[in-house]
């Protein structure tokens, strides 16, 4: 009865012990474009705000043709956003802000290999978060659907 016990308490400490869930980055093999970074400036709670990501569309990737980003609840962007590719070239795009949905969709398809700059430019904060949380969908040529590619975080200090 002793041995059971015993046996029983190793395996529930072995247990407790591990990791419920292993992961493992994928970015690196992914064949759709992922957010790589993101960062508020200035980096405290001033009331109005440049929040900046980058979206890399990597080699073995299709074209972009139109990017679509949600802008979180008490956060309102203007029509005042900058895009560039990672040499600091302009990137040309029909850009629309609709409520809380910007809509940059791009006359010329943005190449796989691309790492896009995004600077949403004069944001105005009107409520408090530790965090916003941007959700971003892609519509790459040749798909008629926006395929989600993640969420741009900035925390808030």
């Amino acid at each position: 009865m002793k041995k059971l016990i015993n046996a029983v308490a190793l395996t529930l400490i072995i247990a407790f012990l591990s990791s419920a869930a292993y992961g493992t980055n994928t970015t690196k093999n992914s064949r759709f474009p992922n957010i790589v970074g993101a960062v508020q400036f200035p980096q405290n709670k001033a009331k109005v705000v440049r929040d900046t990501f980058q979206l890399k569309i990597p080699q073995d990737s299709r074209a972009l043709s139109q990017m679509t980003i949600a802008v979180p609840k008490a956060l309102t962007v203007k029509n005042d956003i900058n895009l560039s590719d990672q040499s600091g070239q302009k990137i040309a795009a029909n850009i629309t802000v609709n409520g809380r949905t910007i809509t940059i969709a791009f006359p010329q398809q943005v190449a796989p290999g691309t790492e896009l700059n995004i600077d949403l430019n004069r944001v105005l904060i009107s409520g408090t978060s530790n965090a916003w949380l941007y959700p971003v969908s892609v519509r790459l040529v040749g798909l008629n659907a926006d395929i989600p590619v993640g969420v741009f975080r900035l925390r808030i200090y």
